[in-house]
């Protein structure tokens, strides 16, 4: 008896589920025609509408010349003026000097990693762009005339040359300090 009962349990599922797939089968069917109709609808309605012709260009207001408030100035773009500024900037203090490899660098991307001598010359160990140089006194480094005067096991001290106003150079002390975490 139970092995009856089994059976129908099995065939009432399985009917449930057949009705219930017809169902939403259909659903979905009357769904579909009714979205796909309007947007047939929708497509008809946007290319049979008429798009607003755009708003006319404005008219061009004429125009009116203003004299230059600063004749008395000296003129900005003189030739004589932009001559002479140029002049000063292309000289160099060290104009009949090659430039060193070195010197392409500003003096913030070195970092001194040590000191060493060979054969009684001493020598700055030194990294910028993750290249080991070893400099010695005499050499130029960074972009202001750097040229090493003395090393140390501490430190490479440079005199550089900065440009102060136009035309002077000024000439600065500056050093690169041993890198402890080197």
């Amino acid at each position: 008896m139970s092995r009856i009962v089994r059976i129908r349990a099995l065939a009432w599922t399985a009917s449930r589920r057949t009705l219930a797939a017809a169902l939403a089968l259909g659903l979905l069917s009357a769904c579909g025609a009714s979205d796909e109709d309007a947007l047939r609808q929708w497509m008809a309605a946007t290319r049979s509408a008429r798009a607003k012709p755009p708003e006319p260009v404005p008219d061009a207001r004429p125009y009116v010349p203003r004299e230059y408030a600063a004749a008395s100035a000296p003129e900005p773009f003189a030739q004589a003026k932009i001559g002479e500024l140029n002049k000063t900037l292309a000289d160099s203090p060290e104009a009949g000097r090659r430039r060193e490899p070195l010197e392409d660098y500003p003096l913030e991307n070195f970092k001194m990693l040590g000191m060493m001598k060979k054969q009684g010359e001493t020598f700055g160990i030194v990294r910028v762009d993750n290249k080991i140089h070893h400099v010695k006194v005499g050499q130029y480094l960074g972009q202001s005339y750097g040229r090493v005067v003395r090393i140390t096991d501490q430190e490479i001290v440079l005199r550089e040359l900065v440009r102060e106003g136009v035309s002077e150079w000024k000439e600065k002390m500056t050093s690169l300090k041993l890198d402890a975490a080197a």
